[in-house]
Formats: structure tokens, sequence, C-alpha cells
């Protein structure tokens, strides 16, 4: 089970711009949409993309019931032109894709404190430095030295659900990597861990930075609708109304 997103001539083509359809992976919901909006919706699905939460997905890619699948048609003018799509279209992929960042943001901060804690943990082991017994004053000093983000961006209220698949695989990743149990790996087994986490962090640093420039450029054209309305900027920018 999913929500699924219609935009521009696939919105046109099932005859309404969201429903839900189930399905355990994307396949499984695509198979369900075509069943249900017919031949001339199952037609424009061909020439698609689809996303599941804000990024490109394969057809086996599994979903709950909080995931959104969004069906994008292809525009006349290249990647970044949006002029196909209505305002509330272009409103709506823009708070989806601003869902997925908060989402990779997040998980991707978790990441880092963890990493954090494995590079105490080496540096402990080399200068021979003795464990503390209280291990919350040790992750105390870990983050009093918490890097910047990176990001110019002010901040939005972040609301990730316990449930969502990056949480998941964090989790999964931390539990094969041994990370709950750091004192007792050894040293080779907590360099494995470090590299674990990193190229998790690292991963997810990228798709951020993708995410980044899809919500720019969906910024960028709804400041250029306001240039070319009567509208003023704050109703465009307003997902609300």
């Amino acid at each position: 089970m999913a929500r699924l997103l219609l935009f521009a001539s696939a919105r046109e083509a099932a005859g309404t711009p969201r429903d839900t359809i189930a399905g355990a992976t994307v396949a499984e919901v695509l198979s369900g949409a075509k069943q249900q909006f017919g031949p001339s919706f199952a037609s424009v699905l061909e020439s698609c993309t689809v996303w599941l939460n804000g990024e490109e997905c394969t057809p086996d890619a599994v979903v709950s019931e909080s995931d959104e699948v969004a069906i994008l048609p292809p525009v006349s003018g290249g990647a970044n032109d949006f002029s196909a799509f209505t305002l509330p279209e272009v409103r709506a992929l823009r708070t989806e894709l601003q869902a997925a960042e908060d989402a990779v943001s997040f998980v991707r901060r978790l990441a880092q404190g963890r990493l954090d804690l494995v590079r105490e943990e080496q540096r402990r082991r080399s200068t021979g430095e003795e464990a503390l017994l209280d291990v919350t004053d040790g992750i105390a000093r870990v983050f009093a030295a918490e890097r910047g983000t990176g990001s110019n961006r002010p901040p939005r209220d972040t609301a990730v659900v316990a449930e969502h698949p990056l949480l998941g695989e964090l989790e999964a990743l931390c539990v094969e990597s041994g990370f709950g149990n750091l004192r007792n790996l050894d040293d080779a087994d907590l360099v494995s861990c470090r590299t674990v986490l990193a190229e998790f962090e690292s991963r997810m640093s990228i798709e951020r930075k993708q995410l980044f420039t899809r919500i720019d450029e969906l910024s960028d054209e709804l400041v250029q609708r306001y240039r070319t309305s009567s509208s003023d900027v704050d109703s465009l920018l307003d997902e609300g109304r």
C-alpha cells in the first residue's frame, strides 16, 4: 500500500491527482494503478519517471503505507522545465522533495554522530586512555565538538517516522557492523565499522545535495511564475494556499 501522486499528463489520464494503491513493491503499485485507471493511463506511464519518497527508484523497491510513489511525465524543456505542471503540482512536488530531504538530512546526522563515536573509540585506543565508566560523559564530549552542516539554509521542523526506510537501513548497518558493542570490537572490526558508517554518510550527503538541486529548481519555477503573474511571491511559495 502506498500513496500515489500523479502529475501533469499522468494526472489527466487518471482523472485524479492522488490515490492510495495496494502493493508491496513499486511494480505492484504501478500494476494496480494501471488496472484502476485503464489503458490510457498505462500508455502515459510508459514514458514517465517514477520516484519513491523523492528519489528515482527501481520497480522492485519495497513500499509501505507511509511511502509516496510519484509519477512524473517528461517535460518538453529539459529536466528542470516544469512549465507543463500546474502551480499546485509544482508546490506538491517541492513539498515532497523537502520531506525527502528532511529524512536524508536527519539520518545523515545520525550517521555522522555514530561515526564520531567510532573515531573517538579509535582515538582512545591509540592514546591508551582508559575507557570512561560513565559512557554519557564521553558522548557529551564528542558531540560538544559537533561540526556544522555545511548548509546556509534555514532549519525547518523535521518529522521523520521511526519506520522510515533510511532509518531502518542505518540501524541494520549498525547491527551488522557491531556498532552497539564498540568497546568489545577488535581493531580490525572497528575499522570495518567506521568504513561502513562513512560510506553510508557519504551516500546520504550526495543524495542531500541532489535533493537540494531539485528543490532549488522548483523554487526557481515558482519565482518565475511570480514574475509573469499578478500574484505575490508569498502566495506562490506558500504550499498551504
